[in-house]
């Protein structure tokens, strides 16, 4: 077989393991939304739990770290940390005993510095409280109404979608955009295939997209919760539009972080558990930026 042949098959075969994780990914998607629409906590709860723990494991992963001490302690803090807030489960003095986590982590890379690096455990202790705290403001959202009742839950639903169309869709439109009208590049020696049309055609066009969102989980919260067509929902459909542009453009920089860490270590994926689109971390770069900022917008514009 002639190297073009191979080159061909090749590229075939990764569009087509591509095409399918989608596939997989969206499905995956859908049955997510339909935990959190039951409200079915313990389905929500393993997942983003399972997330943050792979996503610890990988951002040690792109720095070279082959601890598994650190690997297991900071995968098993990223998983508890996420049930602890799903469940609600009182921490007293968590601030102390981060600090004391930290100490403990540090310590281990001092004491065994011949096979640790430092390094290993300042990635380690920053992922396993980053993560796992940016995960769970996904679940803070669908529980929006524990600190506002004016929610309903569909709206708590309903923005659990809207960060994953502020992160995903954001980017998809970005690349549609920018591939036919791109001439300005956004950071050419970060991802040199972003640009700025492409930025701005992303953001439009998921800001118009949120209030059809929310349309549509309100048509859902009628039949499925009982409210009435026409009730007035705490969430307004203008309001969505400036909140889903400001959140996008934040999901921009989170892509954009990645890709310096990812650029700085010269990979192209932070693993390949998904085939076609890398690891947990080079789907969800975005949404751990999304996250925390939408949940913190929302708590704001409630108090």
């Amino acid at each position: 077989m002639s190297n073009t042949n191979k080159k061909e098959r090749t590229i075939f075969t990764r569009k087509n393991d591509r095409f399918i994780s989608s596939l997989v990914i969206i499905g995956l998607l859908i049955l997510l939304l339909i935990s959190f629409m039951a409200n079915i906590r313990i389905v929500y709860t393993v997942v983003f739990s399972a997330l943050s723990a792979m996503a610890t494991y990988e951002m040690l992963n792109v720095i070279g770290s082959k601890s598994k001490i650190l690997i297991g302690i900071s995968g098993a803090v990223s998983a508890f940390t996420v049930f602890a807030v799903s469940y609600k489960i009182a921490v007293p003095a968590v601030g102390v005993l981060y600090g004391f986590y930290t100490m403990i982590m540090l310590a281990i890379s001092v004491f065994d510095n011949k096979h640790i690096r430092y390094l290993d455990a300042v990635m380690a202790v920053f992922a396993s409280i980053f993560l796992p705290n940016a995960f769970s403001c996904i679940i803070r959202l669908n529980d929006i109404n524990d600190f506002n009742p004016n929610f309903k839950h569909y709206e708590g639903v309903f923005m659990v979608g809207m960060c994953f169309v502020c992160s995903w869709l954001t980017d998809t439109f970005a690349y549609i955009v920018g591939s036919k009208l791109g001439k300005h590049k956004m950071c050419p020696v970060i991802s040199p295939k972003k640009s700025v049309e492409g930025a701005i055609g992303g953001l439009v066009i998921s800001g118009l997209f949120a209030p059809l969102l929310l349309f549509i989980f309100h048509v859902i919260g009628i039949y499925f919760w009982d409210y009435p067509i026409y009730g007035e929902g705490y969430m307004k459909y203008l309001a969505v539009i400036p909140i889903t542009i400001a959140v996008s453009a934040v999901s921009m920089v989170g892509d954009l972080a990645a890709s310096v860490l990812k650029r700085n270590h010269d990979i192209k994926d932070f693993s390949k558990l998904i085939p076609g689109h890398g690891g947990i971390m080079d789907r969800f770069d975005s949404c751990v930026f999304v996250f925390p900022t939408l949940y913190g917008i929302m708590y704001l514009l409630s108090l």
